[in-house]
């Protein structure tokens, strides 16, 4: 991963990567941050672990304290890092909100999440849920929405909401 960060940057291409904060992996955020800025990676974006797909079978890499959270965060923002270091909203010192009013409807998709079983979704809170409103027809080469009374614009799942550490 590295190497095409570094080829990346060599390149000119702007860079930013993503790490799911797990109990066993929380303390080395901030050495991976300082690496990570020192190759020109300009942004790191730090997901809180969902219980879903493979890792509802592992509850021992969920964060139950949050006070490990909060610690991450203040060693983040008194570390000077030469990178951008962005975290969900579960990370947040406020949790994620509990509700999300529906949505009119997107004109445009700022970005499409994989399921793991392969199913297409605009937020990773719809992550391993049966609510996915989009599919990749490979016959046709394009992504389609197929509207449900449960897919994510229906139902309303929020999506993840990012601010700076």
């Amino acid at each position: 991963m590295l190497n095409a960060l570094g080829l990346a940057r060599e390149l000119g291409v702007p860079t930013g990567a993503t790490m799911t904060v797990t109990s066993r992996n929380i303390t080395e955020v901030l050495h991976l941050a300082g690496i990570l800025g020192n190759i020109g990676v300009r942004q790191l974006k730090l997901h809180c672990l969902r219980p879903v797909g493979n890792s509802a079978s592992h509850p021992e890499l969920l964060i139950t304290d949050s006070a490990a959270y909060a610690d991450l965060r203040e060693r983040l923002q008194a570390a000077e890092l030469a990178i951008e270091v962005i975290a969900d909203e579960d990370l947040s010192e406020y949790g994620a909100p509990e509700i999300c009013a529906p949505a009119a409807g997107p004109s445009e998709i700022d970005r499409i999440e994989a399921d793991p079983r392969g199913a297409l979704t605009m937020s990773c809170k719809a992550v391993g849920r049966d609510s996915h409103a989009f599919w990749y027809d490979k016959p046709t080469d394009r992504i389609v929405h197929r509207p449900s009374p449960t897919d994510e614009l229906t139902f309303a799942v929020p999506d993840v909401v990012y601010a700076c550490v």
